[in-house]
């Protein structure tokens, strides 16, 4: 009896090394998708804040549409953010069940731990900077031309 526990208990472990995986993969790939399409969103409302700078009667429009920007910004950092936290826990989990079979794929992975996560927070900083940036355009040129 002991010994079918042995097995089984070896099997749902692996079973649970699997499903770790397959969701570490998933919510990775989550924050990708998500933030490819915001990223490409917010560049083509880049355009068209921009492209309607001159029209004052756009002037509430475009100040809502730059501050939408820097909340979907903030919005879509905070879910990398936990996303990528929910990623590392399911690897966690990978390296002790490998730990336990002996096994080395994700213990021996040599990376530049937070690299990734740096690039992808400057990039977020710069998106609400150059946010920030435009809504003062938006704001100028409408205080020049009433002056």
């Amino acid at each position: 009896m002991e010994n079918q526990m042995e097995i089984l208990d070896k099997e749902v472990l692996l079973v649970e090394y699997q499903s770790a995986q397959e969701s570490a993969q998933h919510h990775d790939n989550l924050v990708w998708t998500v933030t490819s399409i915001i990223w490409g969103g917010m560049l083509v409302l880049f355009g068209f804040v921009l492209g309607n700078l001159d029209k004052d009667n756009l002037r509430h429009v475009l100040t809502l549409l730059s501050i939408l920007g820097i909340v979907l910004t903030i919005a879509v950092w905070g879910f990398a953010l936990q996303l990528g936290d929910v990623r590392r826990q399911k690897y966690i989990r990978c390296k002790t069940i490998e730990e336990l079979f002996g096994m080395r794929q994700h213990r021996e992975l040599k990376y530049a731990k937070g690299s990734q996560g740096i690039v992808y927070g400057t990039v977020m900083m710069l998106f609400i900077i150059v946010w920030l940036i435009v809504l003062l355009m938006v704001w100028s040129h409408y205080l020049q031309t009433v002056t």
